[in-house]
């Protein structure tokens, strides 16, 4: 995901200058808030709804040709590991202990909105998703085998709508309605806990040293310590953004982004 999708971000419940802010300056704090926090908790959480179209897959017990592993592979052998070992997959066996058709979805898959295949609605009773990312048909049916990428229009037209992701904690949009309080103080001159570029401070004698905000930052954490407490719990290991998989076995679906 390229920006945080489905955060709503309740009103700051303790910030007394909110009411009277501008709505402009408050959906640009929200803003604000949302993308660090996104960023700072590794880029997991939030729901966006996706249009893919995906290859179909059979298993290889349904033909020769699925027997071939010509279904998984484009004509090449399959693998899979067993018992610590790789094996090819060439014949019915461990290799097939699989649902008879499934498709893999980029994960995690949270839900999902609509299936159609040459514009007919394939009733949700039809299929059940597996550890978030494979759509299993489940009527005794199947995916299309070659699913038509060249037109938007035909009988093999295979397009799943789901949303993707993980839904955002609440105490991760209440950090965030502390962060855009804070930040819409700053936007407005007023005063607030975000920290400044000062690294020391001494007054009346009194020598205070503060830690570099731009430690912080590149700690990713914001200063505000009840914000930073919600981070820590999240993203202990600083994560830049989730851990993927990449498998080359495996057919990655196209996603539609325009129109």
């Amino acid at each position: 995901m390229a920006d945080p999708c489905a955060w709503t971000i309740p009103d700051p419940l303790c910030c007394d200058s909110w009411a009277a802010t501008a709505p402009t300056i408050q959906a640009a704090a929200k803003d604000f808030a949302a993308l660090t926090l996104w960023a700072a908790t590794g880029r997991q959480f939030g729901l966006c709804q996706i249009a893919v179209r995906p290859c179909g897959m059979k298993r290889c017990q349904d033909g020769l040709g699925e027997f071939w592993g010509y279904d998984w592979s484009g004509g090449t052998w399959t693998p899979y590991i067993f018992n610590g070992m790789w094996f090819n997959c060439a014949c019915p066996g461990i290799c097939c202990c699989d649902p008879r058709c499934q498709v893999r979805l980029m994960g995690p898959v949270d839900s999902i909105v609509e299936v159609s295949i040459g514009g007919v609605i394939v009733p949700s009773s039809a299929y059940r998703v597996d550890d978030n990312h494979w759509l299993v048909r489940t009527d005794g049916d199947c995916w299309p085998i070659c699913a038509d990428l060249d037109s938007d229009d035909g009988p093999n037209v295979f397009v799943v709508t789901y949303n993707r992701g993980t839904p955002v904690p609440a105490g991760l949009l209440v950090a965030a309605s502390t962060l855009a309080c804070e930040w819409a103080k700053a936007c407005t001159g007023g005063d607030c806990r975000l920290s400044s570029r000062v690294t020391s401070l001494a007054r009346n004698g009194i020598t205070i040293d503060m830690v570099d905000p731009s430690d912080m930052l590149e700690a990713g954490l914001t200063g505000l310590w009840d914000v930073d407490a919600i981070i820590n719990a999240l993203n202990p290991y600083r994560l830049k953004q989730r851990l993927r998989i990449y498998a080359p076995e495996l057919n990655v679906p196209r996603t539609v982004t325009s129109p």
